[in-house]
């Protein structure tokens, strides 16, 4: 859970360089929005004023991890799920598939 937990952090602070040390090298990450399956940019465009994670969940190989980012630009909702290489404690992340939604500061 404190892999899941750091790794969404580091994701919300846009920390490209701390992420990738947990990515296994041939790891896939899709974005997928509220409308579409159009693949985007995979960190959030604004730095967040605040991070919210409202759980994660782990079985295994595989993790779940949802909440939100507020920041200038509005708030965005996300939900990432996780696929490890092995059920290890050190094992790298082979995918994720993460959905996202943006919405305006109104």
């Amino acid at each position: 859970m404190q892999i899941v937990t750091d790794f969404v952090t580091q994701w919300a602070r846009a920390d490209e360089a701390r992420c990738s040390e947990r990515l296994a090298d041939d790891a896939r990450w899709r974005i997928r929005g509220a409308a579409d399956d159009i693949p985007a940019d995979v960190y959030p465009t604004s730095s967040p004023d605040r991070l919210v994670i409202i759980s994660v969940l782990t079985h295994g190989r595989l993790a779940a991890c949802d909440g939100y980012l507020e920041s200038q630009d509005g708030r965005l909702d996300f939900s990432h799920m996780f696929r490890f290489a092995s059920t290890a404690k050190t094992a790298s992340i082979a995918e994720i598939r993460s959905y996202c939604i943006q919405t305006a500061r109104g």
